[in-house]
């Protein structure tokens, strides 16, 4: 390339606005100790976030430990209660059923003995009582004067 040439194209990069001659980047490159040092701080969090899963590892493990028998315990006591409420509606079923029953022979009673109550109802409503009455005065004063005669050889 001549010298022609290469004056014709900075012109046109400076027409264009492009950077003429830039010098390529430079690769980074630490210094050994600087890699020590990055290397001992990467470790220093690596321990402590071993150290955070242990501790989350443990508690999970003591949840398990812990909470899961009680969770058995509960619903065994919960499976136990369901039970006995099942077998406390069987029995208001039985109850219910013998109460009705008890109802049902009870109208039959009434039913059956309508008649018999409904004449002794009538023969109470039949009966003198002025007359008992008088006939319970008379004969306190015909038997007076004999348990007066029979007091006296007491």
């Amino acid at each position: 390339m001549s010298e022609t040439d290469a004056n014709q194209i900075k012109n046109e990069a400076q027409q264009n606005e492009l950077p003429v001659d830039t010098p390529e980047p430079k690769a980074f490159k630490p210094k050994p100790d600087e890699l020590v040092r990055i290397a001992g701080k990467q470790l220093f969090y690596q321990r402590i976030s071993a150290c955070c899963m242990v501790v989350i590892a443990l508690c999970v493990l003591f949840a398990v430990l812990k909470v899961v028998p009680m969770v058995e315990t509960t619903l065994a006591h919960i499976n136990d209660t369901a039970i006995k409420a099942q077998e406390s509606l069987v029995q208001v079923d039985e109850m219910t059923d013998g109460l009705n029953e008890a109802s049902k022979n009870l109208n039959k009673l009434v039913d059956e003995n309508v008649e018999v109550v409904t004449d002794a109802v009538k023969s109470i409503s039949e009966i003198d009582f002025e007359g008992l009455n008088q006939a319970i005065t008379d004969l306190q004063g015909a038997v007076g004067p004999l348990a007066n005669f029979f007091g006296k050889f007491r």
